[in-house]
């Protein structure tokens, strides 16, 4: 087996990030997934110079390619075939248009009545907001995720900036479409998934972002003015540090020679730090200033003697070349035919089962059209017609 999902079939028919995302860790996980392309190949194809770039290879990745122009005449019917053969399928256009086009979820389970059918949108189907153009940093801002990257040292709003929302509402669609599969190994049938963006921003950012919403009673989990998560400057760069027991408490204020600080009952109890704002933030401006002293490699051994989580703040270059990272193997090297060279991150899980390894290939526009077409029971002369139309067309 090649993974746990071997012998699963996926129709993509979404672009960008979020379905595409989606659709890439069924592959990854041993699911033959076929991604249906517009006659100019999806739109991020035009992101670089060729249709091969990092967007496309870090979200589409293990997928087979087929064109179709689902605006002729003709091509939905393809596709509808096509949907026969497979076993979810996602989508995410806007609300209305895969209805239009005639791929929608009834168009679809007439001819395919077990599918799994999963609709991302940005807003909802239906709503205020609906029919309105969702993009990543929109949906940060209406979930309130920008507003929660204030802090003490940096005081305002701001973004994300990677696509957190379009990333974590494909890794809810993954897992609703795992989820749906097993439903219907079990007796359930097909179903149709509705996945709102906005949804699930909210839903990844709620755990810990929104801990002072959750009950009622505020009491019972009172905003911090000293904030947890620490991100502070060293003698020659930064660290990140999070003080969330007791014990991590006593040992920063430790290891920075602070200890009358742990008689102070305001500042030597976490239950009550911040229970006198002015005291907590001069108390957390002069550890500032005493790490401040001490190096990277200083302050992150001296954590580890007293198991407060803490790690520098390393740039992107550094962070390839962690010995954690390159100790877990997680990075893989692999030449595509027409991009060259290319790094990617190895699929994270490891199955001990089933093992699904990185599958190192990256699809051209179409270049998959014929042989998906002949395995869906397309003739010969049938496949040659479609693209003497210009309903379908391959990479020679």
């Amino acid at each position: 087996m090649t993974g746990p999902l071997d012998g699963v079939r996926v129709l993509d028919l979404s672009q960008v990030v979020a379905g595409p995302l989606a659709a890439m860790m069924l592959a990854e996980q041993g699911a033959d997934v076929i991604k249906v392309e517009g006659p100019t190949g999806e739109m991020t194809r035009l992101q670089g110079p060729d249709d091969v770039n990092a967007l496309i290879a870090n979200d589409n990745r293990g997928k087979r390619s087929v064109i179709v122009d689902l605006a002729a005449d003709g091509g939905a019917d393809v596709v509808r075939r096509l949907a026969k053969t497979c076993d979810v399928v996602f989508e995410n256009f806007r609300p209305g248009v895969a209805d239009r086009l005639g791929v929608g979820y009834d168009a679809i389970k007439a001819v395919a009545p077990d599918i799994i059918y999963v609709s991302i949108t940005g807003f909802g189907e239906d709503g205020p907001y609906a029919d309105r153009v969702a993009l990543d940093p929109i949906i940060q801002a209406l979930t309130g995720l920008v507003h929660g990257q204030t802090s003490m040292a940096l005081p305002f709003p701001d973004l994300i900036r990677t696509l957190v929302a379009d990333k974590s509402t494909a890794y809810t669609a993954a897992q609703a479409a795992t989820a749906a599969l097993l439903a219907r190994a079990n007796g359930a049938g097909g179903q149709r998934i509705d996945i709102a963006m906005l949804d699930a921003t909210m839903a990844f950012f709620w755990p810990d972002g929104m801990s002072d919403k959750t009950f009622e009673d505020p009491a019972r989990d009172p905003m911090r003015v000293v904030d947890l998560y620490r991100l502070v400057d060293t003698a020659d760069g930064q660290i990140v540090y999070f003080i969330s027991t007791q014990g991590q408490l006593e040992g920063m204020w430790k290891l920075l020679g602070l200890d009358d600080y742990l008689a102070d009952p305001d500042l030597g109890s976490l239950a009550r730090l911040g229970a006198d704002p002015e005291k907590a933030i001069a108390a957390s401006m002069e550890a500032d200033g005493l790490i401040g002293a001490k190096s990277t490699a200083e302050m992150v051994a001296l954590c580890a003697e007293h198991s407060i989580p803490c790690g520098p703040v390393l740039d992107r270059e550094a962070a390839l070349v962690d010995p954690q990272l390159v100790h877990n193997g997680v990075l893989v090297d692999w030449e595509h035919p027409t991009g060259g060279k290319l790094r990617q991150a190895r699929p994270a899980p490891h199955f001990s089962a089933t093992p699904a390894p990185l599958h190192p290939m990256v699809a051209l526009a179409g270049e998959h059209t014929d042989e998906v077409l002949a395995e869906a029971g397309f003739g010969a002369d049938e496949i040659a017609d479609l693209a003497a139309k210009g309903i379908t067309a391959r990479v020679d």
